[in-house]
């Protein structure tokens, strides 16, 4: 059964790695301004979202969004748009890890209840505003999945909202950064690199 497991974890590395490689290849043959032409502004927004929403169920689907939104940026949509579409995206996609976590509490043992419940007491005695600027900035500054911190929170069934507006806050200053990286950034990496 172990083998299988690491079979899988190679098999998702390579497969990601592989889509990296060929959206670079992609990107050095067509301009992201041709892509962003023969997608269409609006269905340009459409695609972040549902990719970001994708992306967002990494627990199920481990999808490069982010290279979209570097993409479509770059070929000329809004940035400030992009953030908040991809943004919540990735947290409609997020959700299914905290019920995951929510769900998969009936599951666990005794003593790992407790220590969840413990988390959970842990957390509310924390000045709210402390725990929401650690809930903004993981995903705001982290590449890592949000199923770190959602799957956890849902475990201790941490509130949902107290729980989903920093981090759709912090996916939206992400997304931002990966946006603007797509606008300053593309000529540099492709043209100039």
């Amino acid at each position: 059964m172990a083998f299988w497991k690491k079979e899988k974890r190679v098999f998702v590395a390579v497969a990601i790695l592989a889509i990296f490689f060929a959206w670079a290849i992609v990107l050095y043959e067509i301009p992201p301004t041709e892509i962003v032409a023969s997608v269409g502004i609006h269905n340009g927004y459409l695609l972040a979202f549902f990719s970001a929403v994708l992306g967002g169920t990494s627990i199920l689907f481990p999808f490069p969004y982010y290279l979209g939104v570097f993409t479509l940026a770059a070929g000329g949509l809004n940035p400030f748009l992009l953030a908040v579409v991809a943004g919540t995206g990735v947290v409609i996609g997020d959700s299914t890890s905290y019920l995951v976590g929510y769900s998969g509490r009936e599951i666990l043992t005794g003593k790992t209840q407790l220590i969840f419940k413990r988390l959970y007491e842990w957390s509310l005695k924390k000045p709210k505003w402390v725990l929401t600027l650690v809930l903004y900035l993981y995903p705001a500054l982290s590449p890592l999945p949000n199923d770190f911190i959602m799957i956890p929170m849902g475990l201790a069934r941490f509130p949902y909202f107290r729980l989903i507006i920093p981090m759709w806050f912090g996916n939206m200053t992400f997304n931002l950064w990966i946006a603007l990286a797509g606008i300053y950034g593309f000529d540099e990496i492709f043209l100039n690199g």
